[in-house]
């Protein structure tokens, strides 16, 4: 066990979010990104506006836009930044360990209300009143509910790989996000982070009812359904079983991602802040099996041949950027 919080991943992307603003004020593509990500959910705006009113608890002097979340499509900043490590780069970096150790002190409230949850870099292996499995991967949140009619698991945050055992006169369901699985018994696994919640089964076969559909998708062993409340698709794709919740091994399988997206994954296993400041680098896209037990070495690995780095320097706080 650890004594240290986890991370809260909206949080980091606000902080994230904060520092792209202050490295390029006048990008419009990007402040037209940052405004998105705002509207996208309730819990974002709130997480940038906190974010700014924490960087200032920390003692950052900065400028930083405050528009209306769904309004304007670009944000303003009146003086732009030097690109990296000048002196005032430096010290809003610092500010931003700062900024973090604050949050780290606050209750993290969702994982506290719940009926279980993982630490950071740990697993949970809970075996439910029926019999049925359920493994949480670091850093996820979750509520039970069973009663005689029905067994109702609500994924709060992250990820969990169920092993269902069968009722046929009592359904199981997961509730993450605005999908909800129903199944009879089968081995899936269900992640929900940011407004996309994925499902992909191991065995067996599930019904999957999402907002884009009138009728719930049949999946069987080998499929996976991804959907994005950002752009309200669904997407589908056959995934071979060692794609299939590769966490469970402490494997983080990247196909073709962002360098953006795969930090986004591994903050789940890292205590503290993974911040990214270099725009371009997090564009370019890697094809790798990464370490969970060791994030920090396995981004390392993974970023270098892009001639990338990751510094730290600072306490709980790990610095991705391009190497000098």
């Amino acid at each position: 066990m650890t004594d240290t919080p986890p991370p809260n991943l909206v949080w980091e992307t606000a902080l994230d979010w904060l520092l792209l603003i202050q490295q390029n004020p006048d990008d419009l593509e990007l402040n037209r990104r940052l405004n998105d990500w705002r509207a996208s959910a309730p819990e974002h705006d709130a997480a940038w506006r906190k974010a700014q009113k924490v960087w200032q608890l920390s003692g950052a002097a900065l400028s930083l836009p405050n528009p209306p979340a769904a309004a304007a499509p670009q944000v303003a900043v009146a003086t732009p930044a030097p690109r990296r490590f000048s002196r005032r780069h430096c010290s809003w970096i610092g500010a931003a360990a700062a900024a973090c150790a604050v949050f780290m002190l606050l209750p993290d409230w969702q994982a506290l209300r719940a009926d279980y949850r993982s630490p950071t870099a740990e697993h949970r292996d809970i075996t439910l009143s029926d019999g049925s499995h359920m493994l949480l991967d670091s850093n996820s949140v979750a509520d039970v509910h069973f009663d005689p009619e029905q067994r109702q698991v609500t994924l709060l945050r992250g990820q969990a790989f169920f092993s269902v055992k069968s009722e046929p006169d009592r359904a199981f369901y997961v509730n993450a996000g605005q999908v909800r699985v129903r199944v009879t018994g089968t081995a899936f696994a269900v992640s929900v982070e940011n407004g996309e919640v994925q499902v992909s089964v191991e065995s067996g076969t599930v019904a999957v009812k999402t907002p884009t559909a009138p009728e719930p998708a049949s999946l069987h062993h080998g499929d996976h359904l991804s959907y994005s409340a950002i752009d309200n698709q669904t997407r589908r794709a056959q995934w071979p079983n060692e794609s299939i919740a590769p966490w469970r091994r402490w494997q983080l399988v990247a196909v073709d991602q962002s360098v953006e997206d795969v930090i986004k994954q591994l903050r789940r296993y890292q205590p503290g802040l993974i911040l990214l400041t270099d725009k371009a680098l997090g564009q370019r896209r890697i094809t790798a099996a990464l370490n969970l037990r060791d994030p920090k070495r396995a981004l390392q690995a993974a970023i270098a041949p892009l001639g990338g780095a990751v510094q730290d320097g600072l306490p709980y706080t790990l610095i991705v950027t391009d190497a000098p």
